[in-house]
């Protein structure tokens, strides 16, 4: 292991800290609030409680999805509705729509375990690269998968274009931070499939596309 695949790693791990510090962290403030009397306990804090726990638990499941090492098969979907749920709450949560082809369940299954996970890194970097999203949509048609996301018009293009240039693989391994990591692995996992990928984007709305020579 050379000295990128350790500050690679470590950026993973801030990246992972950081998704989950939130959730854990009103945990323990829900507790802490509790004291030394549990009988005093008061609905708002369990409900604080619950729901905190909650949302710990489905974003480290996605995580654990989308960048462990991945074993059997992974519902796409169910993994990205509780991670949105988790991050966003019930009213901004996006629309999601999935493919329901016969073509795109055969690619899936075809791929294996590593490219669902690559659909979930990539929903993920999309998601990230078009703040605000309200409707995200997965396509596929033959070797190629489309994912749009899209959103609220943004004031700035440059967290964007950090993202997209992860993504694509124009950004140096030294040059990564705990910001743009995820979507330079989800990068790697394409082209480690034997596939590229693109990003197109415009106001309020970027679209990753992934294309396979089969």
């Amino acid at each position: 292991m050379n000295d990128s695949d350790l500050e690679l790693v470590r950026l993973l791990c801030t990246r992972l800290c950081h998704d989950l510090a939130g959730p854990i962290g009103a945990v323990a403030a829900g507790v802490e609030l509790i004291g030394d009397d549990p009988a005093a306990v008061d609905a708002e804090t369990l409900g604080l409680i619950g729901a905190s726990s909650s949302a710990a638990s489905l974003k480290l499941k996605f995580v654990r999805a989308a960048l462990g090492s991945a074993a059997g098969a992974l519902d796409m979907e169910s993994l990205l509705d509780g991670y949105l749920g988790a991050t966003t709450g019930g009213d901004g949560k996006p629309k999601v729509t999935w493919p329901q082809t016969a073509a795109f369940e055969r690619f899936a299954a075809a791929a294996g375990v590593t490219w669902r996970q690559a659909i979930l890194n990539l929903c993920l970097a999309a998601l990230e690269m078009q703040p605000g999203c309200k409707q995200l949509s997965v396509s596929a048609e033959g070797p190629s998968v489309r994912i749009d996301a899209t959103g609220q018009s943004m004031r700035s293009m440059a967290r964007r274009d950090e993202l997209a240039a992860a993504l694509t693989g124009k950004t140096a391994a030294k040059d990564l931070t705990a910001k743009t990591v995820q979507a330079f692995v989800s990068g790697r996992m394409i082209l480690a499939a034997g596939g590229a990928v693109e990003v197109e984007a415009q106001d309020g709305a970027v679209a990753v596309v992934v294309r396979f020579d089969r």
